[in-house]
Formats: structure tokens, C-alpha cells, sequence
């Protein structure tokens, strides 16, 4: 982990509910947002502090060990693992998430570079070395999102000449937002994570209460809700001030992002520095261009931009490192590809293949789906005029809940944790966990019908149902966060109706409001951790231990 990496998540929401994070020094706080590095202090202390039969979480844990594959033979799960060992389940719990393997995109040469070359997973291991050497002084950013923002910081702050790389073919630069609050709310966070906001969104995981029908889905209601983004994105846009004088030599007017913020299409992030945008625009060269090649010592581009300086050579990049801020694959490789598409994962499409095969159509092939997504949530029906839609590279994940595979509603033996994109991830960690293990313990199942008496029907009717809601997911998501949404797990505003939704179907509601009070504290105030700490016991008592036996 670098030393500039800062949560996304302010104090309150970063952590978990049977457990409050303990404050850090007021020095490494800006508006609650904090350091990364004691968020890894209070994971620690939390493997070491919960205790089971007299072991604790971190005596349940392999260190050191990778599964190299995951089979299914005989109703039960087999791992192999790195250490020649095996292990069988009949409930697997995958917990990889989206951030394991990280993605470097192949250009040519890059062998052939005689300087350094990491991704900014191991930013960290490199840190010193590149900021302490006097052989690493030019250093090029590849990527447009929150990483390649902490590196270029963090690079230009020691004094490396730092040349940030965003290809013009892509999603385009992130949004920073302001991390200042609004109101009686103290941070952006604050005010933000409130199921009043949610009812700004056009979620198919929301509560569909009256405020949410009228905003979404009456002309009225589409105005407010477009006046509202517009002037978010206004006011973002003029704190970074993309057009000012001292940065268009530098070619800071780049950062700009493509799309308006509601889109998310080109990702997000806090600015937790107050001299974010002041530092980059002075001491960071920002490029909007295509790499053709490496060469031993520089990056070469297929074009020319005319926004960066006078009396540079434009087309080739002298650089001592580059660092690759590109992003994550989102392929479970430990799964083998017809075990992964039969499960619901994302693979990888055939590179000449504009289209996704094996029944994954994009949903503007599917008439009735764009009907559904047009009729539901209006407000998609009016993309960003500059957005031309990208070829797909991967296959969207397909899975129930965003965790359970189609093909497993029968058995209930594997869910996974993770695969998907949210702005607040301890919230949906545990609200995942809790619809996981109901999941397992057989707790998710059809509704009985008057009209479906036969069990066997029953699940076939659940099945069916359940992929139609995966069909509507994947369109919606694609509808909703254009580019970003095509893996159908990016539901980057959508944290709160997600777990409200997750923890709905379990029929938990202690992190609910009641009465007339708590009705106004469930839409106004934020949704901090604290709501979800009965939730456990709620769930125990639900669902006895009996029962699960």
C-alpha cells in the first residue's frame, strides 16, 4: 500500500458494524476521510479481535496460499491449492472480488523498455525507489482514474517530471469531487449516502415509494432530477477550474471529464488534497493521447496534441518509468471457462467479436428489455450526446443478487462475494455477507403460490424469475453507467438500495427507521455502519440455529 492512498469512505462508514473504527489523529483527517493505512490497522485488530470456538479470524486464514483451481465433482466443491493440497466443500464462499488481478495493457515494445515498469498494485513496494533515485526522473502516468491521480501527486510532489497518459479512445478522466459537505451535512459522504439521494437515482434495487415515482418517472419530476446533476456537475467542474491559465501549458484542460457525472462513466473520486488540482496543473504534463509503441528509453504516440506546451517533440516521450494505473481484470482464472460461464462469470470475448455470444446479447438486441429500462427509468433514455459505445471485452457477469449463480438456485452451495463496483464497500460487504449465508443456509427460496403447489415447479418458476431479473440488471446497468456498465456489476451510486434490497429479501429491518421520527432520520440522515449492528442477532432469531442444522 503507497503512503498517499487515502479511503474513499469517511469515518463512520468505513468499517463494520459490530466494531467502530477508532478515530485517527486529527492530522490525517480532512473532512473524515483518512489514510488508508488505518483502515488496514483496524482490519488487524478486527481478525484479531473476533473470536469463534476459541480461534480467532486470523487463525482461520491461509496466508501465502493461492487456490489454482476450483472443480465441482459429486455435489461437492475441490480446491487445489499452491501447496500441493486439496481441500472439499460443500459450501464455497468466493471472495475475490474485482481487484485481484490487475490488468497491463500490451503494447508494442514493451519488452524492449530498458526502464521501469510496474502496475499500481505494487506502487507501494516501489515507492521509495522511484522517489529516492536519481536514475527515475521522468515518470509517465498510464491511466484516467483515482490510482493514476495519486501517483501523478504523489510523483510530482517529490519533484519527478510526471507525464499523465490517457488514451482519447477510452472512458476519459475521472470526476474529483469536492469532499465538503452540504447543509447540516459535514462531508460529501454525509450527504451523499441518504436514501433521500437514493431516490435521485434510477436504481432498479429502490424502494419504489411515491417520492421515487415522481422523480423518476413523472416529466416534472425527470426536470428536477436533471437540474439537480447538471448542478453538481457545475459546481465540480468549477471547483477544478479545468480552463485556468496556469495550467494550459501543461495541458491540465485534459482532466476535464467526457461525461457529466451522473453517467459515471468515467469513474469518480474524492480529491482529498487541498492542492490537488493546483499541483497538477502546474507540475504534471497531461496527455490525451494514443501510445503506438516503447522504444528502449520513451513512449511513442500515434498522434500529435496540440494542447501541451510549445517546443516539445510531440510525438516521442523520453521516460525513465512507467506506471500502469489501468485497472483490474475481471476474470475468476482459478474457474475453468466452461465452469466459469456455466456459473455466471466474466470471460473474456473473442476479440473480432463485436457482438457477446453463448446468449449474452447486448439489450439493444432485445427489444422487450429496452422497452422495460425505457419505461422504467426515462431518464436513460437521453445518453450523453459524445458518447459512442466501446466494443466489449468480456462477457457480463450473470448472477443472481449480483452473487448467486443460476445454475445453483437448486443446490445453494456457492455464492460470490465481491463482483461488483460500489462506492461504499464496507456497507455492501456486510449486507452481502448476511444474504450469503441465508443464501447457504437455504433461507433464499421460491415464494409459495397457490398456483405452483409441485416443489419442483416451484424452483423452475424461481429460476425462471430470477433470470429474468438478471437479464434486466444487466441491461439496466449497461443503460445506466454506459462503458463502466457492461460487466453488469457496476453499481457505483447504487450501494444503499442495494443493500436495503439484499437485506429486504432476508427480511431483516432493524437498520430501518421507525415510527414518525425515525421515518425522517431513514430518508435524511446518513447511513452509517452503526444502523446494521443488530442485524446478526435479528437474523438468529429469524432463523434459529435449529433450523439451520
Amino acid at each position: 500500500m503507497y503512503s498517499g492512498f487515502w479511503t474513499q469512505t469517511v469515518l463512520g462508514m468505513a468499517e463494520f458494524s459490530d466494531q467502530p473504527m477508532r478515530r485517527p489523529p486529527t492530522c490525517d483527517l480532512h473532512y473524515d476521510f483518512f489514510p488508508a493505512k488505518h483502515t488496514t490497522e483496524y482490519l488487524e485488530s478486527y481478525i484479531d479481535s473476533h473470536i469463534y470456538n476459541s480461534r480467532s479470524l486470523r487463525d482461520r486464514i491461509r496466508f501465502s496460499t493461492s487456490v489454482q483451481q476450483v472443480s465441482r465433482k459429486d455435489g461437492l466443491w475441490h480446491l487445489s491449492l499452491d501447496s500441493n493440497t486439496a481441500v472439499g466443500t460443500g459450501k464455497l464462499i468466493d471472495a475475490t472480488g474485482m481487484t485481484s488481478l490487475p490488468y497491463t495493457p500490451k503494447i508494442p515494445g514493451q519488452t524492449g523498455f530498458s526502464g521501469l515498469q510496474i502496475h499500481h498494485k505494487e506502487f507501494g513496494q516501489y515507492e521509495d525507489l522511484i522517489f529516492k533515485s536519481s536514475m527515475i526522473r521522468k515518470v509517465a502516468v498510464i491511466g484516467g482514474a483515482k490510482s493514476a491521480a495519486d501517483v501523478a501527486y504523489a510523483c510530482a510532489k517529490v519533484g519527478k517530471d510526471v507525464y499523465w497518459i490517457i488514451r482519447p479512445g477510452g472512458a476519459g478522466p475521472a470526476a474529483f469531487l469536492s469532499p465538503e459537505g452540504t447543509g447540516l451535512y459535514r462531508n460529501s459522504n454525509d450527504a451523499f449516502y441518504t436514501r433521500l439521494v437514493s431516490t435521485f437515482l434510477p436504481s432498479p434495487f429502490s424502494e419504489k415509494t411515491w417520492l421515487y415515482r415522481f422523480l423518476q418517472q413523472t416529466t416534472l419530476g425527470i426536470r428536477l432530477l436533471r437540474m439537480f446533476w447538471d448542478g453538481v456537475d457545475r459546481k465540480n467542474r468549477r471547483i477544478a477550474d479545468y480552463g485556468r491559465q496556469e495550467g494550459k501549458a501543461m495541458g491540465f484542460g485534459n482532466l476535464e471529464p467526457d461525461t457529466q457525472l451522473f453517467w459515471q462513466n468515467d469513474s469518480s473520486a474524492i480529491n482529498q488534497r487541498p492542492d490537488f488540482f493546483e499541483t497538477i496543473a502546474r507540475k504534471v504534463h497531461v496527455h490525451r493521447q494514443a501510445i503506438d509503441r516503447l522504444t528502449d528509453t520513451s513512449i511513442e504516440f500515434l498522434d500529435i496534441d496540440d494542447s501541451i506546451g510549445d517546443g516539445e517533440d510531440k510525438h516521442t516521450l523520453p521516460v525513465d518509468a512507467i506506471i500502469y494505473c489501468t485497472g483490474w481484470e475481471p476474470t475468476s482464472p482459478h474457474f475453468s471457462s466452461e465452469l466459469a460461464g456455466e456459473l455466471g462469470l466474466s470471460q473474456p470475448l473473442p476479440t473480432d467479436n463485436a457482438k457477446e455470444s453463448n446468449n449474452l446479447e447486448t439489450d439493444a438486441a432485445d427489444e422487450s428489455l429496452n422497452q422495460f429500462i425505457s419505461a422504467q427509468f426515462p431518464l436513460l433514455d437521453d445518453p450523453p450526446h459524445n458518447f459512442t459505445a466501446k466494443p466489449a471485452l468480456y462477457s457480463p457477469f450473470r448472477l443472481y443478487k449480483a452473487m448467486a449463480p443460476l445454475s445453483d438456485l437448486f443446490s445453494h452451495s456457492i455464492v460470490f462475494l465481491g463482483k461488483l463496483v460500489v462506492g461504499n464497500n464496507f456497507r455492501v460487504a456486510e449486507a452481502q455477507a448476511l444474504w450469503a449465508v441465508a443464501y447457504l443456509d437455504g433461507h433464499i427460496t421460491p415464494s409459495t403460490s397457490d398456483a405452483v403447489t409441485n416443489i419442483n415447479d416451484q424452483y423452475h418458476d424461481f429460476r425462471a424469475k430470477a433470470e429474468e431479473e438478471v437479464n434486466k440488471t444487466v441491461a439496466w446497468c449497461r443503460r445506466r453507467y454506459l462503458d463502466k456498465g457492461r460487466l453488469g456489476s457496476w453499481f457505483f451510486f447504487d450501494a444503499i438500495s442495494y443493500s436495503d434490497m439484499l437485506l429486504a429479501q432476508v427480511g431483516l429491518k432493524s437498520h430501518r427507521g421507525k415510527g414518525w421520527f425515525g421515518w425522517f432520520r431513514d430518508l435524511f440522515a446518513p447511513c452509517r455502519a452503526r444502523d446494521m449492528k443488530d442485524l446478526a442477532d435479528e437474523y438468529k432469531k429469524l432463523y434459529p440455529r435449529e433450523e439451520n442444522s
